[in-house]
């Protein structure tokens, strides 16, 4: 008898959830079908885009930036993933065991643990920011740790994009992309990886597409990576009717553009090699 009960308080009953999306297309919907599928079948998911009815549920879970925005004030406790540790922290409600993130940033020891295993040599990192990240100090005290120079420039009326970049460059031995948005834009990435490539500073992007635009590598969690964390803090939820603290990906992988390794005259590992590297040292 005494099992049992154990059994019961152990073995909560499924909650329900309401996934929402920022948008019914892309990525949004790739993570929400990955989450659906990463739940156990008995869990009643209904899955909605911003902007429809919220149905009442035990649970909500944001995915993307607007998504959260729409829900930052709905007194529910609430996932967000798929949104940046930096939107996170603007959004008007303080973490707590029923308001919490999955980010979808890497965190900086693992993105310096990949520049280490990629490029051996390096010595100067860096990184170019509008508005200082939430990341920034952490990123100066591990760079003092691992014996990197990092260098920092910001982009304002004083020293526009062109500008900072042309000088960030001159004395850095690869950029290291942070999370602005501000100023890594759809309409000029491109030209920001063209004139890494003509200085011959590599660059170490934010996700996949970056490495197939250019960049020479990049750490990324995904869809499905990010999917089984959010079903484990869900399931968690179900148990103990507390929410994770906030916190980057647990799994990630790592792509490299071999080509533009080849360009630069970079002699890099595969891929499966740096991510264990990046494991063992991060």
């Amino acid at each position: 008898m005494l099992f049992l009960v154990c059994q019961t308080l152990v073995h909560a009953d499924p909650v329900s959830a309401t996934l929402v999306l920022s948008s019914n297309s892309g990525a949004y919907q790739e993570l929400g079908s990955a989450i659906k599928n990463a739940l156990p079948r008995e869990y009643d998911l209904k899955v909605i885009s911003v902007g429809e009815d919220i149905p009442d549920a035990d649970i909500l879970i944001a995915v993307g930036m607007k998504a959260a925005e729409a829900l930052a004030q709905q007194d529910k406790p609430t996932l967000n993933v798929l949104l940046p540790r930096a939107g996170f922290e603007k959004l008007k409600r303080a973490p707590s065991s029923s308001y919490s993130a999955i980010f979808m940033d890497q965190p900086m020891q693992r993105q310096l643990a990949l520049i280490n295993a990629v490029l051996p040599n390096v010595t100067s990192v860096g990184v170019l920011y509008d508005t200082p990240p939430p990341e920034l100090d952490s990123l100066r005290k591990l760079s003092s740790t691992m014996r990197f120079d990092l260098r920092e420039q910001k982009v304002d009326q004083q020293h526009p994009l062109a500008g900072a970049l042309s000088d960030l460059l001159q004395v850095s031995d690869v950029l290291l992309v942070l999370p602005d948005n501000n100023v890594y834009r759809s309409d000029n990435i491109r030209n920001i990886l063209l004139e890494t490539y003509r200085a011959q500073v590599p660059m170490v992007g934010l996700s996949a597409s970056y490495v197939r635009a250019g960049a020479l590598c990049a750490i990324y969690s995904t869809p499905q990576q990010i999917a089984y964390q959010a079903a484990d803090a869900i399931e968690d939820f179900a148990t103990s009717a507390k929410l994770p603290a906030p916190q980057y990906t647990k799994e990630f992988d790592v792509l490299v553009n071999t080509q533009v390794a080849r360009s630069l005259g970079v002699h890099v590992k595969d891929a499966v090699q740096l991510r264990v590297e990046v494991r063992r040292r991060q």
